[in-house]
């Protein structure tokens, strides 16, 4: 097995560092993560664009929308398989990227992708499953102690299942036995965890919001030429108006690819406090 302790990330961290650690390693592995994130989305745009959902903007007309709605949720189910198997083959490179191309420079990264594919991304993608349900749930149960009950259910089930994509990788470990895992490893300093957690999605936020106004950008330039073509707002609002074609799935593509490593590396980072953590009470309660 991987020595961790030689790993760069093995070592304490308070939460600033942490996040500072996050975004040192995006910046200084930004191309291979964000070309490898960019074919997987695409992928996944592709596919949402080819079942129509790009057409559902167009549809103004509620009874017609009901009607549809048997066949949006079988294209909904498509999409949510895709997802889930392109994103555990994604998250299973990332995570095994990140960890290995720090413990050997020299790693080739298509050997990489190649043993994360055959080792991880099966297990990368049940886990994803697998949680993607207890949160649900949680939240769910949540409900009954009001929409706070549900906020904290995220929040600490959301933190827990954080480290679970490096817990699978660096220790080899099949889905089940990778939740089980998380929730004893992110108790080992779980304040430390959530703290770090909470402040990178709020970053995160103000991130997309940045996004968000990029991408609206060729969506202005159109709402004032068709004011400009039509005179009217209401008419220069509507969407049948608004060239949606491959164009913004290149850009979702973009933005997707452009954050979504993101997530990854603060999985490996958390994982590697948290292990330190761990190895560190373990040898002061000899």
């Amino acid at each position: 097995m991987t020595d961790l302790t030689k790993h760069s990330l093995y070592k304490p961290m308070e939460v600033d560092s942490m996040l500072s650690a996050i975004f040192s390693i995006y910046l200084k592995k930004f191309l291979t993560m964000f070309i490898y994130s960019f074919v997987a989305v695409f992928i996944i745009q592709i596919i949402l664009y080819y079942l129509g959902f790009m057409d559902l903007y167009n549809v103004s007309d509620p009874e017609e929308l009901m009607r549809n709605l048997p066949e949006i949720f079988k294209k909904m189910g498509v999409v949510s398989v895709s997802s889930f198997i392109i994103y555990g083959f994604l998250n299973a490179f990332l995570v095994n990227y990140l960890i290995k191309s720090d413990l050997n420079p020299d790693a080739v990264v298509g050997e990489l992708f190649a043993e994360s594919v055959r080792k991880f991304s099966v297990h990368m993608i049940f886990f994803l499953v697998l949680s993607a349900i207890i949160i649900v749930i949680g939240v769910f149960f949540g409900v009954f102690a009001i929409i706070i009950g549900s906020i904290v259910a995220m929040a600490y089930l959301g933190t827990i299942m954080m480290s679970g994509g490096a817990i699978l990788v660096a220790e080899e470990k099949n889905a089940i036995e990778t939740v089980a895992r998380a929730f004893t490893l992110t108790h080992k300093d779980f304040w430390s965890a959530l703290g770090t957690v909470v402040l990178f999605v709020l970053i995160m936020f103000l991130v997309s919001l940045v996004l968000t106004a990029l991408i609206a950008i060729p969506f202005v330039i159109m709402f004032f030429g068709n004011l400009n073509e039509t005179g009217s707002i209401l008419e220069a609002l509507d969407l049948k108006m608004y060239d949606i074609g491959l164009w913004t799935v290149v850009l979702n593509s973009i933005v997707a690819a452009l954050t979504y490593p993101l997530y990854a590396t603060l999985s490996v980072v958390l994982y590697f406090k948290l292990k330190y953590t761990e190895d560190q009470k373990a040898a002061n309660s000899q």
